[in-house]
């Protein structure tokens, strides 16, 4: 049953498809793609393409322009900007063996002990800047917690 439901998690995060994130303002007109892969133990993750351009078209260099990213949840999919972020992601981390590297996911199942009851969640993303402007937020996806 658990994998029905991540399956059904993975088909729409893959029919969402674009990722609204950018620095210029909340606009972005670079779509870029966000998934959930299934590993063998039910686990949700949320996998995302960094920014490339912001709205007006200019190139965005992740590794530059980009801080972090607010991951949001809520027992509905209307997420307003008064809504606080459940975690951050930072932008870029640290490999010791080939430097720095984009972050481009987040294991779900890590904030499901600090959401609300209820087994349907709804999560949103927003990409920070490192000048601290945010994007909008990206259209909200269902997240089935049991």
């Amino acid at each position: 049953m658990a994998c029905i439901r991540l399956r059904n998690l993975q088909a729409l995060f893959i029919l969402l498809g674009v990722f609204l994130a950018g620095c210029g303002g909340g606009q972005d007109s670079s779509p870029a793609q966000s998934q959930v892969t299934t590993p063998s133990t039910p686990v949700a993750v949320l996998a995302w393409n960094p920014p490339s351009r912001y709205a007006d078209n200019a190139t965005l260099d992740p590794f530059r322009d980009l801080d972090h990213y607010e991951v949001y949840v809520r027992g509905d999919g209307n997420f307003t900007d008064t809504d606080l972020p459940l975690a951050v992601v930072a932008a870029v981390k640290d490999a010791p063996a080939t430097g720095k590297v984009l972050e481009s996911e987040f294991i779900l199942n890590n904030i499901q002990p600090f959401i609300g009851p209820g087994n349907r969640h709804y999560v949103s993303l927003k990409a920070v800047g490192v000048d601290g402007q945010r994007s909008a937020f990206m259209p909200p996806v269902a997240w089935d917690t049991i």
